[in-house]
């Protein structure tokens, strides 16, 4: 052991190979060591190479589980014991809101309707400026319409955003009007973008993140026997599209909603009483590429259920978590085809659940200089991380 060299006489590449590995509890202590060492992990170039090693290698995912207005974080390697965090909108003791997740940033707002990025693991938060709703032309729309969220990153742009639908919808003529608003971190500003001309199905679903866009589960028309489908948001072009269900599920009377698991876009089928189909698409907007990945009837979990929603994958991808009425989380065993509750020391009785990464990621954008100068540097700083996390970690990204 003796004859091993000091860390600090370590070439850069495996220093950086070794800290990319760690959690990021120690990588913030591991700062006050020595000035290189806080320059390297608070480089731009490492908090990316730590992001993207943990997203290739399932590594440093949490469960957020939010109670009113606590908030609890659940290690999902270890699925152990549920931490209450103290989130930067506690002032307020009503309820709080998630409206999403990308990269270790959490989205949230309160019943002020504050909202906030915020870093949990960093503890670093960046408060929204205020937006109010806009009153729709026509007076006969109703102010009581829907209201969604969705949050996500940007890659082309590097830039993380959150969209505002707010609906209105005259009860009379079955007519309905939309207003969607974009908040840019990068620009630091709300902008009006294109309308949505879907109806929302469920008033307060925050949209979900996946292949670089946000889905929700709408109609075309404001009418009951309407079909549900998907529309997606894509976060680069800030334009609408539908998105193609799996075939079966075209014309039937069933009951979806649509999520993510891995990097693919899900969709669960509720049959009622007899069983719930989850659907994954394998290739993003190919509908050929849909697949069932499994299917549970209703006797075949230990307790009774109204309803499911398939939340992540283990680190094997052997087995999937699943949210049971939100009161209870269970594995779902694919091999098997077994469901097993999980029991997890201080977890609360009734909660909304989140995936979200440990990062490093700021809430605030570095926008100086960042236009020409990030453009002619990003092709050879993605292929210097591509490469190091091939050939240091024997990764296929």
């Amino acid at each position: 052991m003796s004859d091993l060299p000091p860390m600090a006489d370590l070439p850069s590449e495996v220093l950086t190979y070794i800290l990319c590995q760690e959690p990021v509890k120690t990588l913030i202590k591991l700062r006050s060591v020595s000035k290189p060492w806080l320059s390297l992990i608070d480089s731009p170039y490492f908090i990316h190479l730590h992001l993207h090693y943990s997203i290739a290698t399932s590594s440093n995912v949490t469960i957020i589980l939010r109670k009113e207005s606590e908030l609890f974080s659940v290690s999902l390697e270890s699925l152990d014991a549920a931490v209450e965090l103290a989130h930067p909108l506690m002032c307020y003791s009503n309820r709080i809101r998630v409206l999403g997740s990308a990269n270790g940033l959490l989205c949230i707002t309160n019943v002020a309707e504050d909202i906030a990025f915020w870093n949990p693991s960093i503890k670093k938060h960046k408060v929204l400026p205020f937006l109010p709703v806009d009153r729709p032309s026509d007076h006969g729309m109703s102010m009581c319409g829907a209201r969604a969220y969705g949050f996500g990153y940007d890659s082309a742009h590097d830039d993380y955003k959150l969209v505002r639908i707010s609906q209105f919808v005259d009860l009379e003529s079955e007519g309905f009007a939309s207003e969607v608003k974009v908040f840019s971190l990068r620009a630091n500003e709300w902008r009006r973008v294109e309308e949505m001309n879907y109806v929302l199905c469920y008033m307060k679903k925050n949209g979900t993140l996946a292949c670089g866009a946000l889905h929700w589960v709408v109609t075309k028309k404001f009418k009951l026997d309407e079909v549900d489908q998907i529309v997606s948001f894509d976060l680069t072009d800030e334009n609408f599209r539908e998105l193609p269900l799996p075939k079966c599920l075209e014309d039937q009377r069933v009951q979806i909603e649509v999520g993510a698991l891995g990097d693919c876009v899900s969709v669960t089928a509720d049959y009622y009483d007899v069983r719930v189909d989850v659907w994954v698409m394998k290739e993003y907007r190919v509908r050929e590429s849909w697949f069932k990945l499994f299917s549970i009837a209703r006797t075949e979990v230990v307790g009774s259920f109204k309803h499911l929603r398939p939340l992540v994958y283990s680190k094997s991808r052997k087995e999937v978590l699943l949210v049971l009425d939100n009161r209870r989380l269970a594995w779902y065993d694919l091999r098997k085809k077994r469901v097993e509750n999980v029991k997890i020391l201080g977890m609360p009785d009734l909660f909304e659940a989140e995936v979200c990464l440990e990062s490093l990621v700021p809430v605030e954008a570095c926008r100086k200089g960042y236009g020409k100068k990030h453009n002619l540097g990003e092709e050879n700083h993605k292929k210097k991380r591509d490469d190091f996390l091939s050939e240091g970690f024997k990764l296929v990204l």
